[in-house]
């Protein structure tokens, strides 16, 4: 558990009748949390503001201008916040006043009623149970905030990568084709194999910092709203960057009707462009290469799928290869670095979508991907 304060702990007390307050602060010593009373309701936001684990309130204390600051100081709090409330009701028999009260008092979210008379173990087990529910809240918030930071250092990394090392690598292979051009009758056939290799292993590496940097990129997508997109346009610009690769595979690609999603163009392009030239890239060497393209409703997302009469994926690789450098293939088979998908993953997580294959080995694969309404 990630505990930063006492103030993050205490319990706020709003309860201005009789003696309710001091006896709660009594009973509450057990738990060792700090304790603050509010006099009335227009003190209890600003209590809570400092830095609450939960509050405790007794129901009449709550008028109607008091509710409504609650309410809004409640739509305020960040996403990972849900601050618990132990409201403090009336006894007796249930009324269709009572019930409207509940009603309203419930829609302020995370709320527990306890019925007084209170017996002492009865409110110490409401707030011990609300301030562990405030704990792991506080650990979801470190956890969020130590995952901002190690993608930003990500990126940080990402670009350092991608400008010191290309420097390096791109002296490799100047030198690499110098060799050749310059000593190829020099050299035998082991000294051009191996100085062939050199030159490989240097576009495999600048290929290696080109996903690196996209993935740090991916993983760096501010969840904000966007405004929905034709997803022509982005499809296009892939087949556009694509028009070699379609030529001389001499593939075949069928699209359905492409609707209206919420994603930056620029992402949903780098999606198509991963999938199709996947699709292209996997196919089998005797047929002409299929691939459909289509979109639907389900369950408030549009799914699209990407399917192709390729070599397909062994069912038992169907995460697998969503992995940053998880490759199925060697380098000699199928070129690449094994980050496409991974970047397509990310992205799609980014946008609180979700990725996924169906396929069987030398059955075609089918890849879908969401995006939420």
């Amino acid at each position: 558990m990630f505990r930063r304060s006492a103030l993050e702990m205490r319990a706020v007390i709003l309860a201005p009748i009789g003696r309710d307050a001091t006896l709660l602060v009594s009973r509450l010593s057990a738990l060792q949390v700090d304790t603050a009373i509010a006099a009335d309701a227009g003190v209890l936001v600003p209590l809570l503001s400092e830095g609450v684990g939960c509050a405790i309130v007794a129901e009449e204390a709550l008028t109607p201008a008091g509710l409504e600051a609650l309410k809004l100081w409640l739509t305020e709090q960040p996403p990972w916040s849900d601050m618990p409330l132990v409201v403090l009701t009336f006894s007796g028999r249930a009324t269709r006043q009572s019930h409207k009260r509940a009603a309203e008092l419930q829609a302020l979210g995370n709320v527990t009623f306890v019925e007084r008379p209170v017996r002492p173990d009865t409110i110490l087990s409401s707030v011990r149970s609300a301030l562990r529910a405030r704990l792991r809240q506080y650990e979801v918030r470190s956890r969020q905030e130590a995952l901002i930071e190690a993608n930003a250092d990500l990126e940080q990394f990402a670009h350092s990568a991608s400008h010191d090392l290309r420097e390096p690598l791109r002296s490799i292979a100047i030198y690499g084709d110098i060799l050749v051009r310059n000593y190829a009758g020099v050299l035998d056939a082991n000294g051009l194999e191996f100085l062939n290799l050199v030159r490989s292993g240097a576009r495999r590496m600048d290929a290696l910092l080109d996903d690196l940097l996209s993935y740090a990129h991916a993983s760096s997508i501010p969840e904000e709203a966007v405004e929905p997109v034709d997803a022509t346009r982005p499809l296009q610009w892939a087949l556009d960057n694509l028009t070699g690769a379609i030529q001389q595979s001499g593939a075949k690609i069928t699209i359905g009707q492409m609707p209206m999603v919420k994603m930056r163009e620029s992402h949903l392009s780098q999606l198509f462009q991963n999938l199709i030239g996947n699709a292209i890239k996997y196919r089998k060497p005797d047929q002409q290469v299929q691939i459909q393209l289509s979109a639907s409703r389900a369950n408030g997302a549009w799914v699209f799928t990407i399917g192709d009469n390729g070599i397909g994926v062994s069912p038992k690789y169907k995460e697998t290869i969503f992995g940053i450098f998880k490759r199925l293939h060697s380098d000699s088979e199928y070129s690449g670095t094994g980050m496409g998908l991974a970047i397509c993953k990310r992205i799609v997580e980014r946008y609180q979508g979700r990725i996924w294959i169906e396929s069987e080995l030398e059955s075609g694969a089918n890849f879908f991907f969401s995006v939420p309404d």
